[in-house]
């Protein structure tokens, strides 16, 4: 005689063991690298592939594919000379990946050095959105000192000394601002990131400012409402 009973006890134990492999499962990605040229550009662009997820893969690389098409149509419209664009995976984790994306121009023919710009992108892998700063850390205007306040690195993730970085000229200039443009780090930090020329010398390339966890989490307190 079958035991119902039993049976339906077994298969509610099966249930819950499924969904608890399902809730840890981690969405694994990987990331490989397009290519485009012309005669006076290089485009090394990311490729985000996700395992069993091409609803988000797809939703991530139609974003960043209008990086490409951006940097396409300057080029071709003679916006610059010649440039490279570039990128670089800063983090990832089971759920996010920061990309820092490099745009690397000459804007006129003998310029002395190139113009870099980057910008900054975390996705959440799982549903493919842009994650906004704002989703992990809470910061104000008001925010802008105590900030200018921690060590400034350069793009070879050193600190630079005081007398190489120009905060205060920076904070004087009358445009000065909290950045939006971030990457996540490892141990729960966030650098936030500014381009060369903003808080030191082109030499030192793009600079970012660490927020470890202790700050956000003061911060997330002095800005919960």
């Amino acid at each position: 005689m079958i035991n119902y009973r039993f049976d339906k006890y077994k298969t509610m134990i099966l249930i819950l063991v499924i969904l608890s492999f399902m809730l840890t499962v981690n969405v694994e990605a990987y990331v490989e690298t397009g290519n485009l040229s012309d005669k006076n550009y290089t485009i090394n662009y990311p490729i985000v592939n996700i395992d069993n997820n091409k609803i988000a893969q797809n939703k991530i690389n139609n974003d960043i594919s209008h990086y490409v098409n951006r940097f396409k149509k300057d080029y071709y419209i003679g916006e610059f000379v010649n440039g490279t664009f570039k990128y670089k995976v800063k983090f990832e984790n089971e759920q996010y990946i920061s990309l820092m994306i490099i745009d690397n121009r000459y804007i006129s023919f003998g310029a002395a050095h190139s113009m870099s710009c980057a910008t900054c992108v975390t996705y959440d892998k799982t549903t493919g959105d842009k994650v906004p700063l704002s989703f992990f850390v809470r910061l104000v205007p008001a925010d802008l000192a105590a900030i200018m306040a921690l060590p400034v690195y350069d793009e070879n993730n050193r600190i630079l000394p005081y007398n190489e970085n120009t905060k205060t000229d920076y904070l004087k200039s009358g445009h000065a601002e909290i950045s939006s443009n971030y990457y996540l780090e490892d141990n729960g930090a966030i650098a936030l990131v500014y381009q060369p020329y903003q808080l030191a010398s082109y030499s030192h390339g793009v600079t970012h400012i660490s927020l470890n966890s202790n700050a956000i989490d003061y911060f997330n307190r002095k800005n919960h409402q």
